[in-house]
C-alpha cells in the first residue's frame, strides 16, 4: 500500500503517570509516523502526574490541537473498570484502536500504516500485536525484556509474544504478510493486547472493552468466537520499560502489590483461584511457579536461546526469572501482613 491508499481513521489511547523519563521520546517517535495526520485521533488519559509530564503533554497538544484530546484519568491508574483506556476508548471515533503506552517508542516510522495494512488486507483478523526490540545501545535488561515480547518474565508461558519467541513453530503463519496468526481460545490460552496492539473498534466492544490485557484476552477465549490475532515478524516497537535488574524489581513489586490491594476482585482472568478456576488452570500456574524455582529449565532454555540468537543478553533469563518469582513471592507476603503499598519509579 502507498500514500494513494485511503488509511482509515485511528483512535490512539494512551495513558499517562508520571512518565517524564520516557514521554519526550513517545511524542517525538508518535509525531514522525508517517500515517497521515488528519486520520489520527490520540486520547490521553493523564493520571495527575506530579513530574514533567503534563508540561511535556502540553507542549505538543499545542502543536498539535486537531489531532490530540486530553482528559484526565480520576482513576488514575490504567487497568480496571472506569480506569484510563476504559474511559478513554468510550471517547473513540475512529475505526480501530490503538493501545500505545507512554514507554512504547514507534522507532519505526510506518509502524502504524504497517500495522494498520494487516487489518485492512485481512478482514479475518481483529487484531495486530506489535513484536517488541531494544536498540542496540540499550541496557541488558531492556534487550532481554524486549526480546521476550514482555514485561515480566514471570508469566513468559501465558504471553503469546514470549511463546512466538520461544516457539515459533507452534504458531500458523502467513507468509504473504509476513505473520504469526493465533486464534483466541481457552484450551490454548495466551494473552497479548497492550505494548502497540491494534484492534477494530467493533470487536474491542464485542469482547467488553478494557480491563486488563489478559482480561480482555480471556473473555474473547470464553465466547468462542475465534477471535484471531495477528502478530508481524519485522513490525516492532521499544518498550522502554525497566533500565536496569533493581527498577525492574521496583516496577514489579508495586503491580503485584497494586494487583492483590485494588485490582484482584471482579476479574475475569485468575491466576490462582480454587473457587473460579478449574484444576487445569491452578495446575498451570503451580507448574509455572515450580520451574520458575527449579532455575535449571530455564537456564537451559536461556542457554539455547543465546545459541540460537547469538546475543549474550539471554545468559540473564534464568536468573531474572528467579529473582522476580522470589520478590513476588515477598511482596505478597508484605501485603497481606501490612496491608500497604510501596511506590515505584515508572
Amino acid at each position: 500500500m502507498d500514500n494513494r491508499i485511503e488509511y482509515p481513521q485511528i483512535s490512539i489511547i494512551t495513558c499517562t503517570y508520571n512518565g517524564g523519563r520516557v514521554i519526550e521520546e513517545y511524542f517525538k517517535n508518535l509525531f514522525s509516523q508517517n500515517y497521515p495526520k488528519d486520520k489520527i485521533e490520540l486520547i490521553i488519559s493523564e493520571g495527575g502526574s506530579t513530574d514533567k509530564t503534563n508540561e511535556i503533554i502540553q507542549k505538543y497538544k499545542k502543536k498539535f490541537p486537531k489531532v490530540i484530546k486530553l482528559f484526565k484519568n480520576k482513576a488514575r491508574f490504567k487497568v480496571g473498570r472506569g480506569g484510563g483506556v476504559d474511559t478513554a476508548s468510550k471517547k473513540a471515533n475512529g475505526e480501530f484502536i490503538v493501545l500505545i503506552d507512554q514507554d512504547n517508542l514507534l522507532t519505526q516510522k510506518n509502524w502504524l500504516k504497517k500495522m494498520i495494512e494487516i487489518l485492512m488486507k485481512n478482514k479475518d483478523i481483529s487484531g495486530v500485536q506489535s513484536r517488541l526490540e531494544a536498540p542496540e545501545k540499550s541496557t541488558l535488561v531492556d534487550k532481554y525484556l524486549n526480546s521476550i515480547g514482555i514485561e515480566d518474565p514471570f508469566v513468559i508461558n501465558y504471553s503469546l509474544n514470549s511463546q512466538i519467541t520461544f516457539n515459533p513453530r507452534n504458531f500458523e503463519y502467513n507468509t504473504d504478510g509476513e505473520f504469526y496468526i493465533y486464534e483466541i481460545n481457552e484450551n490454548n490460552f495466551y494473552y497479548a493486547g497492550d505494548n502497540g496492539f491494534i484492534i477494530r473498534k467493533k470487536d474491542f466492544f464485542e469482547s467488553g472493552g478494557y480491563t486488563q490485557d489478559i482480561d480482555n484476552f480471556y473473555r474473547m477465549a470464553l465466547s468462542k468466537r475465534g477471535y484471531k490475532i495477528a502478530v508481524p515478524k519485522k513490525i516492532k516497537l521499544h518498550h522502554k520499560s525497566s533500565t536496569n535488574i533493581k527498577h525492574l524489581i521496583n516496577k514489579k513489586a508495586f503491580y503485584i502489590r497494586h494487583y492483590l490491594l485494588k485490582n484482584y476482585s471482579n476479574r475475569d482472568f485468575y491466576w490462582f483461584n480454587s473457587r473460579k478456576n478449574n484444576i487445569k488452570q491452578n495446575l498451570r500456574f503451580i507448574k509455572t511457579i515450580f520451574f520458575n524455582f527449579l532455575f535449571f529449565p530455564e537456564f537451559i532454555r536461556g542457554i539455547k536461546m543465546m545459541i540460537r540468537e547469538k546475543r549474550v543478553f539471554w545468559i540473564i533469563h534464568p536468573v531474572l526469572i528467579w529473582i522476580i518469582t522470589i520478590n513476588y513471592f515477598f511482596s505478597s507476603f508484605m501485603v497481606i501482613i501490612f496491608k500497604k503499598q510501596k511506590s515505584a519509579e515508572i
